[in-house]
C-alpha cells in the first residue's frame, strides 16, 4: 500500500519497452506484495478484494493465486471470476441494493454471502436466495474520507437489531454486520470509531441469541498519490483497529474489502507528448491519454486525486517549470492537472510517466471521441 518508487518501474526499464503508448504496466509482485501487506497487519481476517477498482483478468488472476477473496458488485463482474476459476466460497456480494436477477445467477453459482441495507432488499434476497448468509450494511461516520458513501449507501444503527432479527425470522442465517468508512479515508481512528459505534448493537443481539460470525470493516485504505501529504500506513490502522475490535463481546471473523489499497501503486501510465501550447499564461502539455481514457479520477475529483508525474528524459541542466497537462480529446473537461512540475524543455514525442495508476482507472474508461482505452502490460 506504500508509495514508493518501485524497481519494477524504474526509468530505465520503462525506456527499453517499445509498446505504442499511451499504455499501462502493472507489477505482479507489487499486487502479491500488497496481499501480503494486509494479511500481515490483520492476519486473522479475510481479505476480498473489492474488484470494482481494476477488474483486468491478470489482476484478478494473480490475487487469486494469492488467495485473495473477491467482494463483486454485480453478475458481470462474477463472470469474469467464473472464467478464471474462482469457486464461490471465496466471493462475497457486497453491494446492499442488487437486481433480482443478479442475485439469483450469484445463488445458483453457489454464493451464499450476500449484503443487504433495508427491509425491501433482505426481502428480496429471501425471496431468490432462501436459507442464504446476510450481513447488514450500516452507514458510519465517513467524514474526512474523500469519496463518501453514507448518503447512498448504509441503514442507521437503529435498525441493526431488527433488520438481524427479521433476516433469522425469514429462515435466513443473519451472519453479521458491514460497513465504509469512505474511500481515500485520511482519519487513522475511522474504522475504530466505527467497530465502537456498533458495539451496543452487537451486544444486543448476542442477548437475543444471534451470534455474528463476521464483522466486515469494508475498505477506504488510502494511495498517497501525488500529494505532500503522506497516506495512513496499514500498520497504523490496525494499530487503531484491532485493539478496539477486541474490546467487543466476542470477536466475529473480520473481512477486509480492499480495492486501491491492494491495486493502486500497482501500476504506471506511460504516456506521449501530443502538443505543446502557450495559453491564457500557462502552458499546456497535451498527451495521449486523458482523464476520459485512462485518469477518470483527475477529472471527477480534481483536486483530491493528484497523480505524481514524471518525465521519462532527464533534463538536468533546463531546469523544471509548472505546466497543465490535457488529455487528446476535445472536451474541455479533459483536464489532468494544472500543476505538474517538470523539465521545462519538455516537447512533442517526450513520454510522461503517472505513477500509482493502478486503481479506478482502467474499470472507468471511455470512448469519448473515439478514443480507445490505453494497452495493458504485466511483469
Amino acid at each position: 500500500m506504500s508509495t514508493a518508487s518501485h524497481t519494477e518501474f524504474n526509468t530505465e526499464f520503462l525506456e527499453s519497452l517499445t509498446h505504442e503508448t499511451p499504455f499501462f504496466v502493472f507489477s505482479k509482485k507489487r499486487l502479491t506484495d500488497n496481499l501480503k501487506d494486509f494479511k500481515k497487519y490483520f492476519p486473522s481476517a479475510l481479505i476480498q478484494y473489492a474488484m470494482k477498482a481494476n477488474a483486468e483478468p491478470e489482476v484478478l488472476q494473480t490475487l487469486f493465486e494469492a488467495g485473495s477473496g473477491f467482494e463483486v458488485a454485480s453478475v458481470y463482474e462474477l463472470n469474469m471470476l467464473k472464467k478464471i476459476g474462482v469457486p464461490a466460497d471465496k466471493i462475497i456480494y457486497g453491494t446492499s441494493v442488487k437486481p433480482i436477477s443478479h442475485i439469483k445467477e450469484f445463488f445458483e453459482y453457489g454464493v451464499d454471502r450476500f449484503a443487504f441495507d433495508s427491509l425491501p432488499e433482505l426481502e428480496k434476497i429471501a425471496s431468490v436466495a432462501p436459507g442464504s448468509k446476510v450481513y447488514v450494511r450500516v452507514a458510519v461516520n465517513d467524514t474526512g474520507s474523500v469519496f463518501r458513501f453514507s448518503e447512498k449507501f448504509g441503514t442507521s444503527k437503529d435498525n441493526i437489531v431488527p433488520l438481524l432479527q427479521r433476516a433469522k425470522e425469514r429462515g435466513m442465517d443473519p451472519i453479521g454486520i458491514s460497513f465504509h468508512v469512505g474511500s481515500q479515508a485520511s482519519n487513522p481512528m475511522s474504522w475504530a470509531n466505527a467497530i465502537t459505534s456498533i458495539q451496543p448493537a452487537i451486544e444486543h443481539l448476542h442477548k437475543l441469541d444471534i451470534k455474528l460470525d463476521v464483522l466486515n470493516i469494508g475498505g477506504g485504505y488510502p494511495c498517497a498519490y501525488g500529494t505532500t501529504e503522506t497516506a495512513l500506513t496499514l500498520e497504523e490502522i490496525a494499530e487503531h483497529t484491532l485493539p478496539q475490535y477486541e474490546k467487543l463481546p466476542y470477536q466475529p471473523k473480520l473481512i477486509l474489502e480492499p480495492g486501491r489499497g491492494i491495486v493502486a501503486t500497482t501500476a504506471v501510465l506511460v504516456t506521449s507528448v501530443i502538443g505543446r501550447v502557450e495559453r491564457q499564461g500557462a502552458t499546456w502539455l497535451f498527451l495521449d491519454a486523458g482523464v476520459y481514457s485512462a485518469l477518470f479520477e483527475a477529472m471527477a475529483y480534481q483536486g483530491s486525486t493528484r497523480y505524481k508525474v514524471t518525465s521519462m528524459r532527464h533534463s538536468y541542466d533546463s531546469g523544471e517549470m509548472l505546466f497543465a497537462l490535457a488529455g487528446p480529446t476535445g472536451d474541455s473537461p479533459d483536464v489532468i492537472t494544472r500543476e505538474a512540475l517538470l523539465p521545462q524543455d519538455l516537447e512533442v514525442g517526450d513520454k510522461l510517466i503517472f505513477h500509482d495508476a493502478g486503481a479506478y482507472s482502467l474499470v472507468a474508461t471511455s470512448p469519448f471521441n473515439g478514443f480507445p482505452r490505453p494497452a495493458v502490460y504485466f511483469v
